[in-house]
């Protein structure tokens, strides 16, 4: 929630925002939305957020490195998005659209002249039976999907005031493109690209600008500006015989940004304390893991040594560490069961330490040299260990 004072004096007026992970926001989906699917779509999206930022876990039923089971509290929903005596209807229809929504990939392959293709549910389990629980509807999420869903890093803030006051999911789904971008003031979209983020795949599907731009973009950016005092107000052009849409999006009501809490796997570890989203992506890696090797993984030991060379990563490589980049070479070498001990407590130093050869370090990284782990030794040893050792070679290979 957030108070936002209206043009009255003296009185305030609550707006209730959302945040979406930018780029899931900006994703390609392979059908199209209507209003109450996205709706339902962001407050799940919103449920997962804040079990991730540890703001709530009540309505999280399991997690596991396969999916996320959660409920939905019906009658917390938005009241105005569904229609008064038919909220068992509405939400059935949107229920079942969002079963029907997947994560499409399709790619020519030039060379073979073949084609590639992926396709992924979004929601392969969503459920509501009034004579087990009339309050909460219940939806599985893969760890495929929920893993590209967070973290957020760069994100979109949605105003569910104004979802409510909007007549179509079109404009809901443009709404979402606009303000993702609502940081520039001026971008420009493909009138291609920009179907395919409205779900419009198949080619008898507003093929052409001008139906588009009549049916679609014209009356959604109306109806959009028509509350520019609330949020945005667009503006657009497209010149004839070009692809391009350029877009130019004010903002009049602007957010406090310091208060919104979002997840970021990189944030640095203070005081070894993990947040939620790293302790839960720890806990997931070690738990494949424990299902893929011959031996016993002590998973809270493990876990303080992983700690550990996740901190002096971030110490020697700055801005340039990546978690999941430090995650996948710790993974492998637990998945081959060299990962006895700590690496940082041996082989990683301070900056302001001097860097001199080793035997021990040398026939280390010779090892992992041998087994052509590259990405394991860069993601162990700084670029000035790899140096001295007579391994700057490696820092080449891509």
């Amino acid at each position: 929630m957030e108070k936002i004072e209206n043009d009255t004096p003296n009185e305030v007026e609550v707006r209730e925002l959302r945040v979406l992970n930018r780029g899931f926001s900006l994703g390609e989906y392979g059908e199209r939305w209507t209003k109450l699917e996205r709706y339902l779509f962001i407050e799940i999206y919103n449920v997962i957020k804040e079990f991730y930022i540890s703001a709530s876990d009540e309505n999280i039923q399991t997690f596991s490195s396969e999916s996320i089971l959660l409920t939905l509290p019906v009658n917390s929903l938005d009241r105005s998005l569904i229609k008064i005596g038919h909220r068992s209807r509405d939400l059935m229809s949107a229920a079942e659209g969002l079963s029907k929504k997947q994560i499409s990939l399709k790619k020519l392959d030039k060379a073979s002249q073949q084609w590639g293709f992926s396709f992924l549910s979004m929601f392969p389990e969503i459920s509501y039976d009034p004579s087990v629980d009339k309050e909460k509807m219940t939806v599985r999420i893969p760890n495929a999907v929920y893993e590209e869903m967070v973290p957020i890093e760069s994100y979109c803030l949605l105003d569910l005031t104004l979802l409510a006051k909007f007549n179509s999911g079109n404009t809901v789904r443009l709404y979402e493109i606009f303000k993702s971008h609502a940081f520039r003031k001026k971008i420009t979209i493909t009138f291609e690209e920009l179907r395919k983020q409205l779900g419009f795949f198949k080619d008898d599907i507003y093929p052409s600008w001008k139906h588009f731009n009549a049916q679609v973009l014209k009356p959604a950016v109306a109806e959009i500006n028509s509350h520019k005092k609330n949020d945005i107000e667009v503006f657009y052009q497209k010149r004839r015989s070009l692809p391009e849409i350029e877009f130019k999006i004010k903002t009049h009501r602007k957010a406090d940004y310091k208060n919104i809490q979002v997840l970021n796997l990189n944030e640095p570890i203070n005081d070894r304390k993990l947040s939620m989203i790293q302790a839960k992506y720890i806990a997931t890696l070690l738990s494949i893991c424990d299902k893929n090797v011959t031996y016993k993984i002590n998973k809270k030991e493990m876990t303080e040594w992983i700690i550990s060379d996740l901190i002096n990563m971030r110490t020697k490589q700055g801005d340039d560490f990546d978690f999941k980049h430090a995650m996948n070479a710790i993974s492998l070498q637990i998945r081959e069961g060299k990962y006895e001990k700590p690496y940082s407590h041996k082989h990683l130093l301070l900056d302001d330490e001097k860097v001199e050869f080793e035997e021990t370090t040398y026939q280390a990284i010779k090892k992992l040299e041998m087994e052509n782990d590259y990405e394991g030794i860069k993601a162990l040893y700084s670029k000035e260990v790899i140096k001295v050792h007579q391994f700057g070679y490696i820092l080449g290979l891509n």
